[in-house]
């Protein structure tokens, strides 16, 4: 039987992949501490389980429009205006079965076979895949910088590039672009008039001061064509519901909405209440909550991590990941690193490869303080060791 090309292409989840392997030794009964989680650890809010409940009591269980119902719709496009300082209405926005849904949709718009697309290094592990199954060509920043900077798009824009896709917060790294790298990535995107998708899906996981810097703040002019991609997944502990939504120009949304229209239908309806709920800012107090959880576990990651001989990294100013090199006298391919650190030292880690960076492994800070300070403890031994070498 012939499959066609570019799905057949596709490589799997490597995050899902490693996590799901020390889940299963766990299940086994090993002794596994696992900090591979892309999800935060917390409950869903209260607001978020009432609403979902009162949607199935109140028969709201069947189909919706497919682009969302207008409440959620509305809601997305007022919190948001008040978040990038804009005007967006209903025409604006589309929910989508998660946030990495909303990408997949408005980058089928946009990308054409052939197509060059400019990704940051590391990049999320569905970033190339999907840019792949639409039968474009990933472009990778030459700086060797982990965030995209504002040379990096008009370089990438001389060779062809057309759009790119932005992450700030960024998964892997948990860095954060500048104020002022901002700045010179919103000149770039206006000289050079690439699309851009913006994945801010870690923007209420910002540990600086005020509200992450984005491009729309730095340049409201550029709306037409910025899509913002956010949801309720990391911020409200929702991963689950699969909830996603895109802003964009209206253009855009209405032809992604055509794409959604042929292929889910819609999102679930039940979820959509449920999200409507935490969007109106239903459930801020146990956001706030959380919010402040990450931030301490950030600070108590990096403290311990400060003293591991054998490793260096930047503090992560965003998400809930740290993002170490391994040094080492020669290269090291980190897939067999992190299988032998899960197996000989009972540590489940995402290995660097899985985001365009061999040297590199991505530790997940969203567990308990104990598994953060056992998982140091056994991350360091297994250097102290050399069982990878």
């Amino acid at each position: 039987m012939h499959y066609a090309k570019n799905p057949s292409s596709l490589e799997g989840s490597a995050t899902l992949l490693y996590t799901a392997r020390a889940a299963s030794m766990k299940a086994a009964g090993a002794d596994i501490i696992s900090l591979t989680a892309g999800q935060p650890d917390f409950k869903t809010p209260r607001a978020a389980i009432q609403a979902a409940k009162d949607a199935m009591d109140q028969g709201k269980t069947l189909y919706t429009p497919s682009m969302g119902i207008a409440e959620l719709r509305q809601a997305v496009a007022q919190r948001w205006s008040g978040v990038h300082e804009q005007e967006f209405s209903v025409e604006n926005t589309m929910v989508s079965c998660g946030a990495k849904h909303s990408i997949a949709n408005m980058l089928e718009v946009v990308v054409s076979p052939g197509d060059k697309v400019l990704l940051p290094k590391p990049y999320w592990v569905s970033y190339p895949q999907m840019v792949r199954r639409l039968g474009g060509i990933s472009v990778y920043p030459d700086s060797g910088e982990m965030l995209i900077t504002g040379d990096d798009i008009r370089k990438a824009h001389a060779s062809g590039v057309k759009g790119m896709i932005f992450n700030s917060p960024c998964n892997p790294s948990g860095l954060v672009n500048t104020a002022e790298m901002i700045a010179d990535v919103a000149a770039a995107v206006r000289e050079t008039g690439i699309w851009v998708i913006s994945d801010d899906i870690y923007e209420d996981l910002y540990y600086g001061h005020g509200r992450v810097p984005h491009i729309l703040n730095a340049d409201p002019g550029l709306r037409d064509q910025v899509a913002l991609i956010t949801g309720v997944s990391k911020t409200y502990a929702m991963t689950g519901w699969r909830i996603g939504f895109a802003i964009a120009n209206p253009d855009w949304i209405r032809i992604a909405g055509r794409i959604q229209a042929h292929s889910t239908s819609n999102p679930c309806s039940i979820s959509q209440y449920a999200a409507l709920a935490v969007v109106k800012g239903e459930a801020e107090a146990e956001r706030e909550k959380m919010y402040g959880a990450f931030k301490r576990r950030r600070d108590l990651i990096c403290g311990l991590l400060e003293k591991v001989p054998g490793i260096e990294f930047k503090r992560p100013q965003g998400a809930f990941y740290v993002y170490p090199r391994i040094v080492t006298d020669k290269p090291i391919n980190t897939e067999e690193f992190c299988i032998a650190l899960l197996e000989k030292g009972g540590l489940g880690t995402i290995p660097g490869s899985a985001f365009g960076n061999e040297g590199y492994i991505r530790l997940s800070f969203a567990a308990s303080d104990d598994d953060i300070a056992e998982a140091v403890k056994r991350l360091k031994s297994f250097l102290e060791r050399g069982d990878f070498k």
